[in-house]
Order: C-alpha cells, then structure tokens, then sequence
C-alpha cells in the first residue's frame, strides 16, 4: 500500500496530547536545589554501562519483522546540585523529575545510541511489497533521566531519543553486512525502504514496586511491578501499560531488567551475587508507528497498523559481584517476548529474543 502515513486522528491526538504536557510543564514548580560546586563530575557518582541485543533469530530461528535492535546506553548516579547547568535546567521543566527533598533520594541521567532494523518476511524478493511491513531502520541517540524515592517504591523515568529513520539510518549495511559474515543470503528489498525523515521521540513513564516478600532467613523471594508510559513524536505515539512479577535469590533494588525501547535501563550497584527469574505483560495503544505508516511526509510504503498490540515477557537474570579496578559487578540477563500482530494482515505473531550486559562501577 502507498500513502501518505500521518493520517488526521494521529494529528489530532498528537497536539491533544503536547498540549496537554506543555500545560502541566508550565505550571510545575522549578525544582529548589541547594547552592553547590557544579561540575561534570556529578553525573560519575556511579553507574552503569550496558548493552542490548535484540534479535528474532534467538531461539526463535525467524528473520522478519522486527527483525534486530542494537542499544548502548550509560547510566549514571548524580546529585543535581553538583551537576553540569544543562541538566538543572532540563529538571525544571520536567514535572517528574522536579526534586522533592522530602521523597527523592537520588537521581540517573545517561546517554544511549541505537539502531533497530525491520523487514518483510519475504526479504529474497527485490520488488515491493504491498501486503507487509516495509523495509526500515531507526539510528537515534538519546538523552535519559531517572528519580526513585527514598523508599524504593517509585521510579519516574523521562527519556527524549532523536536520530534519523531511512537510508542514513544504516539499516541495509548493518543488516546485509553482518549477512556477509555469517554467510546467509543478503536481503533483496531495502530499496524500497522508508524515506529519510528525522525522528523525535519524547516519553514518559513511571514504574512502582507494588509488593515485595523476601525471606531473611533463605534469600528467597518475590516481586510485583506495574508499570505505565506515554511516548509523543513522529516516529512513535503511544501509551503503554504493564505488570512484571519475579522470583528468585537475594533480589536486588531495582525494577527489574528491560527491552530496548525508551525509558529502560535501570540497574542497582551490586554488592551481593542474585539470580531470579521474571515474566511480564505489557500493553500498548498506539496511535503513530512510523515502521509501519510510513512517512510522515511523504508518500512511502506502508500498512495498517493495529491500535493495540501486546508483549508476553519472559527471562532470567543474574548478578555477580567483581572487584577489578573500578568495575563493582556485572549482570547478564536474557528474555524471551512474544509479541501479538501489529498489523492487519499480518500472518504469524513475531517472537524475539532480548539479551543484555551491564557493567557497575
């Protein structure tokens, strides 16, 4: 199908929504942060550098769809009174970041570059193809901050990614280059991929620890997380919701491992080994999907999107301390998500698996 993808209702529901938020921002109080040295060395408290790989070919042998995600991200603890003038200044104007000296204990900010790529299922066919998902890539950066209170019960996350949809996203080379390594068939079709289009995306979420059991005597325990977010821009409109439950060994503090999308990333300094395992839900209504309208401006491949689509989560982590120079620890984690249809006249759910590496210092 060729159209022009951003339809009227996702217009409407986009400026609905901004101007809602614009509204909230400027009534929110700016944050009263106490006099203090400000420097660069506020955001290397401690921290964490991980990386994210996403594919279908994990354990579930497919190439279709969305078919690779590649993300790096860095995380790191800071006081905002000793943090660089940019990040105060960006704190006042997010209402879910303001300080509150009575219930925020600590904050994140952190820095991430990305790449997903997607396909038909079809990718031997060098023409196009009306009847699936188009060709398309998405390299982006991004710029995250996080604030949990003092009870570890609330986790508010704001994450603003910016980057390039289309040829200059690289997803052809990085997808038929590493064809060329594994020697398998390169895919035929990226000539019909998506236009390039610069991409904004802005998203808000907020995570809370509903329940946790811990046994003092054996370690072991168990946790309920829910979870909700709300994403504004060309390439992604949507809101979301979730529940995620683990159970498992000396569980840490965080809220859990994640998939690449925006607003992940958490993990707690580790001081003790731990190993758990996890499932979860997640729902989301999604009003603009670029990957799958197209274009915002110009005429492109695309299909009818659904406005809901679910992801069943399932996966393990473990933790394990290590003192070598500045390095605390590490954590592995890996998952299995099977997602439902995203599109009308899609003929088979899509299942990817999700591994990560985090390194804490």
């Amino acid at each position: 199908m060729i159209r022009s993808a951003l339809q009227p209702a996702s217009v409407i529901l986009l400026a609905a929504l901004s101007s809602a938020i614009a509204g909230r921002a400027a009534d929110a109080a700016p944050p009263v942060v106490p006099a203090a040295k400000v420097s660069w060395a506020g955001l290397l408290r401690a921290g964490e550098i991980t990386l994210y790989l996403e594919n279908d070919k994990f354990f579930a042998g497919t190439d279709r769809h969305y078919t690779n995600g590649f993300k790096l991200s860095f995380l790191g603890d800071t006081k905002l009174n000793e943090s660089p003038d940019f990040v105060q200044a960006v704190a006042k104007y997010i209402p879910t970041l303001s300080p509150d000296a009575a219930l925020e204990q600590h904050y994140k900010v952190g820095v991430a570059l990305g790449q997903n790529i997607y396909t038909p299922t079809d990718t031997e066919s060098s023409a196009l193809i009306t009847t699936d998902r188009p060709y398309a890539a998405w390299l982006y950066g991004a710029l995250m901050f996080q604030a949990e209170n003092r009870a570890h019960t609330v986790l508010r996350v704001v994450e603003l990614d910016a980057g390039i949809v289309g040829p200059g996203a690289l997803g052809e080379q990085t997808q038929n280059g590493w064809h060329s390594v594994i020697k398998v068939p390169h895919a035929q079709g990226w000539s019909h991929q998506l236009h390039n289009e610069p991409g904004v995306v802005l998203t808000w979420e907020r995570r809370y620890r509903v329940k946790r059991v811990i046994s003092p005597e054996t370690g072991l325990g168990a946790e309920l997380f829910a979870r909700g977010g709300l994403s504004i821009g060309n390439v992604d409109t949507s809101a979301r919701a979730g529940l995620t439950m683990r159970a498992g060994w000396k569980l840490p503090h965080d809220f859990g491992p994640d998939l690449i999308r925006p607003g992940g990333g958490d993990v707690e300094p580790v001081s003790r080994a731990s190993f758990y395992l996890y499932t979860g839900v997640d729902g989301r209504a999604v009003a603009r999907d670029i990957f799958l309208d197209g274009n915002s401006w110009r005429s492109s491949a695309s299909v009818r999107k659904r406005p809901v689509v679910g992801d069943f989560i399932s996966g393990l982590v473990m933790r394990c301390p290590c003192r070598l120079g500045g390095l605390k620890g590490f954590q592995l984690a890996y998952s299995e998500t099977a997602r439902t249809k995203e599109f009308y006249g899609q003929l088979q759910r899509d299942v990817f698996g999700s591994m990560s590496i985090s390194f804490l210092f």
